[in-house]
């Protein structure tokens, strides 16, 4: 019996390997789109396979399927972000970079239709990160909403120039945000 534990995964070790945060695994242990067993004890385990079939980029509905890369170094700010974004809409994944090597891996390995990034971090310039984004062929299709809590006019012109959709203030307007996020989802789901 044993043997079989062995090879399954916490709620934090399937996080990790899936490059999501902890929540998005609850939730979608919660929805249903992630089986999982419980133990004697009540707690959540996932085996290998059911998180390798969710990496598997032939899975379910890839025409609908809508991805979000936030990259903050605030962890309390981007794990309220992440619930916040889970509660608006359903089918969605989500990872979280709270560096700039965790953001270059992510923008690849992730493979985001949408980044939510933050201006202002030590040792990142979001600025920078958005002009890489535009202006790598792989990359330049994503979609950028920028925050910052400096919202100056110059801040705004200048991330827009590089290629952003959006830039907002914090604190985050989550209407704004929730309607310009929908905007991008329907624009991707095709229309029959």
């Amino acid at each position: 019996m044993n043997t079989t534990n062995n090879s399954l995964l916490t709620p934090s070790e399937a996080a990790e390997l899936l490059h999501v945060a902890p929540t998005t695994i609850r939730h979608w242990a919660q929805n249903g789109r992630l089986p999982f067993i419980t133990t004697p004890g009540g707690h959540r385990r996932f085996t290998r396979e059911n998180i390798l079939s969710l990496m598997s980029p032939s899975e379910g509905n890839a025409d609908t399927h809508f991805s979000i890369l936030i990259i903050e170094d605030d962890k309390d700010f981007s794990d309220m972000l992440v619930q916040l974004l889970e509660s608006f809409f359903s089918p969605i994944e989500i990872a979280v970079a709270h560096d700039g090597f965790e953001a270059g891996d992510l923008l690849h390995s992730f493979k985001p239709d949408l980044v939510i990034l933050d201006l202002m971090m030590p040792g990142i310039n979001g600025f920078s990160i958005c002009h890489r984004i535009k202006s790598t062929p792989s990359t330049k299709e994503i979609q950028v909403i920028a925050m910052t809590g400096a919202l100056t006019e110059e801040n705004v012109e200048r991330i827009t120039h590089l290629g952003a959709e959006l830039c907002l203030g914090k604190p985050l307007n989550f209407n704004l945000l929730k309607e310009t996020i929908t905007q991008f989802i329907d624009k991707k789901s095709p229309t029959i």
